[in-house]
């Protein structure tokens, strides 16, 4: 038997069995660190302080990752737009470089079980079908006779400010006649940073402000988010935050959607406050 060759497995293996220890233990206490209310007792405390409630909710933090995304406007081939052609739409390209286009239904679609199921789950068939590279949008919110959608990364959500991946329009009688679409292709800009954890994030709004006495959490999501209008887009990964502002004996609802920057933990407004003027709001989300 040769002890030598026998010892150097032995010392190999472990050292692999500690790298793999060590990469769990790493990964444990990132994943804690993002999840788990617990480990900030005095944010929490300046919560219950002030009679502000959080999520009921576990905060998915699953997909949450500190990179900053570059995103690139597609344009769609002639090959795309026959495929559309070819199932009855009629489509217009919007701009030189084709990368918008506008879609007109040949006949308009009754989809008023979705829109009863009001799930992002219940879009999928309809975007499958109907739209390129459906898989990569989800439902996001409906506005009047339009259905807004954003872009997926990685299963989480692309947002843009004032504009949407896809919109798709409804008649009167809640049927679709059509929609108009753009996609982004998108790489990480950066090597992958140490993240704000969420209470974190919470603790900037409390240090800002912008959480007040007997306001409610509502929601605590991570996703991308653009600001600012520019090519190539830069997508910061943030986390939004919705309050609800309008106390217990408030008529109307005062929802607002606050955002941290998952890594600067800087903060943004994303619905300003309609009192603002427009040189206040600009300078807000310029910050």
């Amino acid at each position: 038997m040769n002890w030598n060759r026998t010892k150097s497995i032995f010392i190999v293996v472990f050292l692999l069995l500690n790298i793999f220890l060590g990469w769990q233990f790493v990964d444990r206490v990132l994943e804690g660190q993002l999840q788990s209310i617990e480990q900030a007792p005095e944010i929490v405390e300046r919560l219950d302080d002030n009679n502000i409630t959080l999520p009921d909710e576990d905060v998915n933090t699953s997909d949450a990752r500190g990179v900053v995304l570059e995103g690139s406007r597609v344009s769609f081939t002639d090959e795309e737009i026959e495929q559309l052609e070819n199932n009855g739409h009629s489509v217009e390209t919007i701009g030189q470089s084709s990368n918008v286009i506008r879609v007109e239904l040949e006949e308009p679609m009754n989809i008023s079980q979705l829109l009863n199921a009001n799930t992002e789950e219940a879009f999928a068939p309809l975007l499958a079908e109907h739209v390129l590279y459906g898989e990569e949008y989800v439902f996001s919110r409906r506005e009047g006779h339009f259905l807004h959608f954003n872009q997926l990364y990685n299963q989480v959500e692309t947002y843009i400010d004032n504009d949407e991946a896809l919109t798709v329009e409804l008649n009167d009688d809640d049927e679709v006649i059509g929609y108009e679409q753009q996609r982004y292709s998108f790489s990480e800009n950066r090597d992958e940073r140490d993240m704000t954890p969420y209470m974190t994030a919470i603790r900037v709004l409390l240090d800002n402000h912008y959480l007040s006495m007997n306001n409610t959490i509502e929601r605590i999501e991570f996703g991308y988010y653009s600001l600012s209008d520019q090519t190539p887009r830069f997508f910061s990964p943030m986390w939004a935050v919705t309050v609800d502002r309008s106390g217990a004996d408030a008529e109307e609802k005062d929802m607002r959607i606050y955002l941290v920057n998952a890594i600067l933990s800087e903060q943004h407004q994303w619905y300003p406050d309609e009192s603002q003027t427009n040189e206040e709001i600009e300078d807000e989300l310029s910050e």
